[in-house]
């Protein structure tokens, strides 16, 4: 062998080393990256503008694309870290009126990272941007009704979403529905009593003449429960019959139930109750 040629090999095995060794580097540092690093350099939605030529849409959709892909990848346990940034500060920043990543980027926020506010925060954002989208008001009230009870909030939302053409008349039923649940049953009781005029369903009709049967007895109970609470701070003790209260100035009439049947009293215990049965839940009201 020509002493030149000696060289190749020695060269070969200068190369390999150097390989395993760059290897071994690479792996050492991939497995102490920081946490999130795959999104941690992408830029805001403003400053990728700059770059799309453009195309902000486009790329908004791609990155959106992408962000799918990222979050279905279970394995990655820091991959929420960067949640917000990227779905309100990226592609919402791209495309403000791109409505698929509000809807799609609160559900992960919600049901895989269990963020329920920053889910909030980016229907928020969307709802802003697209004030003709009712399907994201109505998304922001569901998540405030079901997961966290929330229910003058999403009262709120419900009333955003039923004022915007084309949204389905279940919204207005939803709206009346919360100040129900929130305890608020006058006001709920009127917003009843307006589905139920504004019905086209004979299971609309249905469904709200049945909230209103109900919600007049509760109501009506409050009123002379309150009534009679007021007589015994005034006067001690209950007071003679329903009728004293009228007569005394705490009542405004004597009401009767929606089928027109008269209230309970008893003196003695000053408990007032109806003779009808409560529609929705099929039991004697107390």
């Amino acid at each position: 062998m020509r002493p030149g040629r000696l060289w190749i090999p020695l060269g070969l095995a200068v190369s390999l080393a150097s390989a395993l060794w760059s290897s071994g580097r690479l792996e050492a540092l991939r497995g102490s990256r920081p946490s999130g690093s795959q999104v941690l350099y992408l830029p805001s939605g403003k400053y990728l503008k700059i770059t799309s030529l453009g195309f902000p849409e486009v790329m908004a959709d791609m990155i959106y694309i992408w962000s799918i892909q990222y979050y279905s990848d279970y394995e990655a346990a820091d991959r929420f870290k960067y949640l917000e940034h990227i779905y309100a500060n990226v592609i919402s920043e791209l495309d403000p009126r791109y409505v698929d990543p509000y809807l799609i980027g609160a559900m992960i926020m919600t049901v895989e990272a269990g963020e329920n506010e920053m889910a909030l925060r980016l229907l928020d954002k969307g709802i802003a941007a697209n004030p003709d989208e009712w399907i994201l008001p109505f998304d922001a009230g569901f998540l405030c009704y079901d997961t966290l009870h929330d229910y003058p909030r999403a009262a709120v939302y419900f009333e955003k979403a039923m004022r915007i053409p084309g949204a389905p008349n279940v919204i207005p039923r939803l709206r009346a529905e919360m100040f129900n649940k929130a305890g608020d049953k006058r006001t709920s009781l009127e917003f009843w009593k307006e589905v139920q005029a504004g019905a086209q369903s004979g299971y609309v009709r249905d469904v709200s003449r049945m909230h209103v049967h109900d919600l007049t007895i509760e109501v009506d109970l409050e009123t002379l429960r309150g009534a009679v609470a007021a007589w015994r701070e005034r006067r001690g003790g209950n007071p003679p019959s329903l009728r004293a209260m009228v007569a005394a100035g705490l009542l405004a009439r004597v009401p009767v139930d929606p089928e027109g049947l008269a209230y309970l009293y008893d003196p003695r215990t000053g408990e007032v109750r109806s003779q009808s049965r409560l529609s929705l839940r099929q039991k004697a009201s107390s």
